[in-house]
């Protein structure tokens, strides 16, 4: 064949080529119409329903990457932001360069990575499925599965990655566990990807599309489906259960006062209690029975017995992912499946009592917090006070046989590794590529199955696993939840990973207990619940720790107004002790009971819950939980901040009807002694409201008020008669009251309490 044909060839071969570009693969559900030029870019991403086209296709992105080389951006679980898709720094990115659709298989070239990826296709009238079946070419170590770029829409749910307005929305979920998915936002469009890494799992994972119209209202019929095909958990249905709405009782029974606390449980209206596993076992781990539970199992099943023969949800607090240090994973012979963060080798032969370690590699960076200086070398823990970075690299200040294990000889060249010990000192994790997750799960399962059902599984420090975080933080709790059976209907925690939607059905409980309750409401949790309202799911409003001094029955009042705005239950935890040193304990629980009832039986109307809605739109921030939890510098800075939110009042009225009201501290009345919030109302509108009590104690207030200008409630509606001193009128106040200032106006009212007079009479 001479050079003229072959050029010619050659020229039929392009064109054929050429023509190959403009040809689209085109897949499509029952609603949704995904276009994908034959070089690999997004052409549309259409809603099949009013043709309105989702995509962002003035700047058209690849429908898939795949990377080399680097790390993700998170390196630590303190970098690690939940729901952002993982951003990767270092190495290389290779775009999808063509692609072809054979029946229902989906093949994807990355040429300038020379590399080929093949998906199975599942297309089904509600979504599309892409499981990665191969790749084939030079090795890689992530790829992007799924790669989307959707115009930024009014409501957006990082959480479960979906994108939506009023019409219609569009969702890029993960199809199993070892898949992560998550959205990168930008001002005119989002990013949406579904994730596979090679150091978890590249062959089996899967992406699921799908469009939904309606989506505030269909959303979670359509993800129904999704979870039920592909075996998930089953976290749609379970979000639209009436239990979500229950706040809980958060306490510590044993089996002799149980009784006590199901009494104080419907006394505040809760439907649920929990209790946490350290009520009944002595830590973490293997949860061996306390010295509260002398009969261990059949004492548990008594506690439990009776929260669910009152007709209460009953809920357990554990933690699932580390052990304690008094538990027999750590002592007195220390597991070989607890997490190690560094491995060293020692430079020479010690005995038993050496206190001076040598090894041969750097120390730099090994940890230098109290009761985290933790070294494991066989069967031996060893805690150091210090390390050098320089050679010779020592570790000194060494207790030999830490935390009552056996002090050993140990050969030069044979392992020691620092532990990977908790930011709270008192447990050490476990390392999640072991089976030692799994043996706590079954042990977890089994007190569920022989004391249960349960109905909430609190998943507490999810952040305490090792890298690569998305992974590890789902996975070790779905290896205990899966072991709760019938699945627990609601699941929290305070930190979440992509597949976790689908078990963690409310999250965001933080640990508040002191004077700033309020602003960290206010700055933290009113911010997060509309956010999280986006994914379809709510935070929780807790954990209130006692009612101490602070916590009177305003400070409960503003926490569980502002949850009730988002219909987001709140949780207190409290002893019998507590209950006994309370001052306005009555008060406080007749706060509790009467927002709890209205809320779960339907008493709050849209109009109210908008009327809570006190932040502006820009103050609707992304909340990142460990700036929340973690970052002290950052708490300070929100207990300075003065407290200006509006505050309100929920009562029930002279008509037996639930009415909102707007109210306004004043400040300092008796230097202190009480504590007072002035309101009005449309209904009688020339009269000021005065809602008073005692921080303490009791007192009798007397105002320059002629009786027939006064009325004095305790609650409301029920008038109580008033004495006359010196043409004063007297009313003594101990508990919450309500003073009726008939014709008076605010100001006045406020400045006529101001200037009040009084006679102790109880502290």
């Amino acid at each position: 064949m001479n050079k003229r044909v072959m050029a010619l060839l050659g020229l039929l071969f392009m064109a054929g080529g050429c023509h190959t570009a403009v040809t689209q693969v085109v897949l499509e559900t029952h609603d949704l119409r995904l276009e994908i030029g034959s070089d690999g870019v997004v052409q549309s991403l259409t809603a099949k329903p009013c043709g309105t086209e989702y995509g962002w296709v003035s700047e058209p992105a690849p429908v898939a990457m795949v990377y080399r080389g680097g790390q993700l951006a998170y390196a630590s679980q303190k970098d690690f932001v939940e729901n952002e898709a993982p951003a990767y720094n270092g190495g290389q990115s290779f775009p999808a360069s063509g692609v072809a659709l054979a029946g229902d298989k989906l093949t994807i070239e990355f040429a300038a990575a020379q590399v080929k990826a093949t998906y199975q296709v599942k297309k089904c009238p509600d979504y599309l499925a892409f499981e990665l079946l191969s790749v084939e070419g030079r090795p890689i170590d992530r790829i992007d599965l799924l790669n989307l770029k959707v115009k930024r829409l009014p409501y957006l749910g990082p959480w479960i990655n979906v994108a939506y307005d009023d019409d219609f929305g569009i969702c890029l979920c993960a199809g199993n566990i070892k898949t992560n998915a998550g959205m990168n936002q930008y001002e005119q469009y989002v990013e949406m990807k579904a994730v596979a890494e090679k150091r978890v799992a590249l062959k089996g994972t899967v992406a699921v599309l799908f469009g939904v119209r309606n989506p505030k209202n269909k959303f979670l019929d359509a993800m129904e489906i999704v979870e039920r095909d592909f075996n998930m958990p089953s976290g749609a249905r379970h979000r639209r259960l009436p239990v979500q709405n229950y706040s809980y009782l958060w306490c510590y029974p044993t089996p002799d006062d149980i009784d006590e606390y199901v009494k104080l449980a419907k006394r505040c209206g809760f439907r649920m209690i929990m209790f946490s596993y350290r009520t009944f076992s002595k830590g973490a781990g293997h949860f061996s029975w306390n010295s509260q539970y002398p009969n261990g199992m059949s004492d548990l099943k008594k506690v439990t017995d009776a929260i669910r023969g009152a007709g209460l949800k009953l809920g357990l607090h554990i933690h699932y992912s580390k052990a304690s240090k008094n538990d027999l994973y750590i002592t007195p012979v220390p597991d070989d499946r607890i997490n190690k963060l560094r491995n060293f080798t020692f430079a020479t032969k010690i005995d038993s009592k050496t206190d001076t370690i040598t090894v041969n590699e750097n120390p730099s960076g090994c940890a230098m917090k109290d009761g985290m200086r933790i070294l494991k070398a066989g069967n031996e823990l060893i805690s150091y006070q210090n390390y050098t970075t320089s050679a010779p690299f020592r570790f000194s200040g060494c207790e030999r046989g830490h935390l009552d294990t056996t002090p050993a000889e140990h050969q030069p060249g044979e392992e020691v590794s620092l532990l990977d010990v908790d930011d709270w000192v008192i447990f050490i994790r476990f390392d999640q590529n072991t089976d030692i997750q799994d043996e706590v799960a079954q042990r977890l399962g089994e007190i569920a199955r022989q004391t249960g059902p349960y109905d909430m599984v609190y998943f507490d420090g999810a952040e305490d696993v090792h890298s690569p975080f998305w992974y590890h933080v789902v996975n070790a709790q779905y290896r205990v939840y899966r072991h709760f059976q019938p699945e627990p209907t609601v699941c929290e925690t305070a930190l979440n990973s992509h597949f976790g939607w689908h078990m963690m059905s409310r999250s965001n409980a933080y640990d508040v207990s002191s004077k700033h309750v309020k602003n960290f409401c206010h700055k933290i949790s009113s911010r997060a619940a509309p956010v999280r309202a986006l994914d379809f799911s709510r935070i929780e409003f807790g954990w209130l720790f006692g009612l101490f001094d602070y916590f009177g029955p305003d400070v409960l009042e503003y926490v569980i107004s502002r949850g009730a705005a988002w219909d987001c239950p709140f949780s207190i935890r409290m002893t019998l002790k507590q209950l006994e040193d309370h001052p306005r304990l009555e008060d406080c629980l007749d706060v509790i009971r009467l927002w709890e009832d209205a809320r779960v039986e339907g008493k709050l109307t849209d109009a109210h819950r908008e009327m809570l809605r006190t932040l502006d739109k820009k103050d609707y921030l992304y909340i990142k939980v460990w700036n929340a939890v973690l970052d002290k510098v950052w708490i300070d800075t929100w207990k300075n901040v003065e407290f200006t939110d509006q505050e309100h009042h929920l009562f029930v009225n002279e008509q037996g009807e639930h009415e909102l009201v707007a109210i306004k501290e004043i400040p300092d009345v008796a230097d202190g002694f009480f504590r007072a919030y002035s309101f009005r109302r449309e209904t009688r509108p020339n009269d000021t409201y005065i809602l008073i009590w005692a921080v303490a104690g009791e007192a009798e207030l007397l105002l320059p008020v002629a009786p027939d200008q006064l009325t004095v409630m305790r609650p409301f509606g029920t008038q109580l008669p008033i004495k006359v001193k010196n043409g004063k009128a007297v009313v003594p106040v101990g508990g919450r009251k309500y003073l009726i200032l008939a014709g008076m106006k605010e100001n006045s009212a406020i400045k006529l309490l101001r200037q009040v007079c009084l006679t102790i009479r109880k502290m």
